[in-house]
């Protein structure tokens, strides 16, 4: 071994090295020490000012972000469960209506708890500017009080432990480890390896049911984008045209239906938008049938 180790052109004596700085000359490799060049993520063992030298990678898939767990069970829910029936990924795994249905109660609580969670401090906030306008405000009217969060309309009850059941459901679906496939565990995001984002890459694929009403639900993957441009064809001459902008995992088309007796084809397309611009490619174009449903008036006599 070599007396002296030299890094970015600084010489390190190695019979001057003592105490903590000479102990981690251990977690070199003799390679390195050999040819009196060490690397850079070796560099601070040579520091005796430099405790430990060791890195803890989480290789746990679950979000610790309330925020960010509340997008991964959307996700999770929206990749097996459409409107009204399982999705391909859900009928792959052999996942019950039951679990399915566990699944989309567990993503709506906690989205509505992180929601009203969040709202919580500015809720706060707005009580203490009302507190400092009524005792030392000026002018002759005050402003209203402030409105509560709205907690009239909460989703299903579901029991505690919506992170236990999370991890089971991923459990379950990677224990089939004929069937499972890392790309199946991406786009459930229940991956630990998951591919980095790049929002170039991205390429929405549409769902579209009709509702009780009539009018397409168009239901898409958000993953880490702000949302979708969605374009459609009403098959009225114009062509492709832009219909919306959709923010949520899912939106609702309410332009008017077609007269009562009557259909049309709509075709839709989407494109994603990240950092108030739309990037990737466009999706798959989507047709759905949309019957008619409005009464023509009569005519006044």
């Amino acid at each position: 071994m070599k007396n002296s180790i030299t890094f970015n052109g600084v010489v390190y004596d190695l019979a001057k090295l003592t105490g903590a700085a000479r102990k981690n000359l251990s977690g070199i490799p003799e390679t390195e020490l050999e040819s009196g060049s060490i690397k850079k993520e070796n560099a601070l063992c040579m520091d005796p000012n430099f405790i430990v030298c060791t890195v803890v990678v989480n290789h746990d898939f679950v979000k610790d972000n309330a925020s960010d767990f509340a997008d991964q069970l959307d996700a999770f829910s929206a990749a097996l469960n459409l409107p009204t029936s399982p999705t391909a990924l859900a009928t792959k795994y052999g996942l019950s209506t039951e679990r399915l249905l566990s699944i989309k109660n567990d993503a709506a609580s906690w989205r509505f708890f992180n929601t009203k969670h969040v709202a919580g401090p500015i809720y706060a906030k707005e009580w203490t500017a009302k507190g400092h306008e009524l005792r030392k405000g000026t002018g002759i009217s005050s402003s209203a009080w402030p409105v509560g969060v709205d907690v009239l309309t909460p989703p299903i009850v579901v029991p505690p432990g919506i992170e236990n059941r999370f991890r089971e459901n991923a459990a379950f679906i990677k224990s089939q480890k004929s069937i499972n496939t890392e790309a199946d565990n991406i786009v459930l995001h229940i991956s630990v390896n998951s591919a980095p984002f790049v929002p170039g890459d991205g390429k929405p694929d549409l769902v579209i049911k009709l509702s009780d009403g009539g009018h397409p639900v168009i239901k898409y993957l958000k993953s880490n984008y702000v949302g979708i441009a969605i374009y459609k064809d009403s098959g009225d001459g114009a062509g492709m045209v832009f219909l919306m902008t959709c923010n949520d995992p899912e939106g609702t088309d309410m332009s008017p239906l077609p007269m009562k007796g009557k259909s049309a084809a709509w075709v839709y397309k989407a494109i994603y938008i990240y950092d108030s611009k739309t990037v990737g490619d466009f999706s798959d174009e989507v047709t759905i049938t949309v019957l008619g449903n409005v009464t023509v008036p009569p005519p006044i006599i």
